[in-house]
């Protein structure tokens, strides 16, 4: 093999790889948009998260717990 066969293949890879990549960057631009979106709207949204979780917990527990702490007789 010559310098010129050599350098035809890399130039082949090259523009292989090149191809490749500019066929699925729209595929890797929709993910990274997709990831910015669902963390922008995590964002946005973790206000009322918080506040749906603690109005959850504010709940009364059902069993009285004073009995514990009374003498036997």
């Amino acid at each position: 093999m010559d310098t010129g066969t050599i350098l035809g293949f890399l130039a082949g890879y090259l523009a292989a790889i090149t191809g490749a990549f500019l066929l699925y960057l729209p595929v890797i631009v929709l993910v990274v948009a997709l990831l910015v979106a669902g963390g922008l709207l995590q964002l946005l949204l973790l206000p009322i998260i918080i506040l749906v979780r603690r109005l959850r917990h504010r709940q009364e527990p059902d069993v009285d717990p004073s009995w514990l702490l009374e003498r036997r007789r």
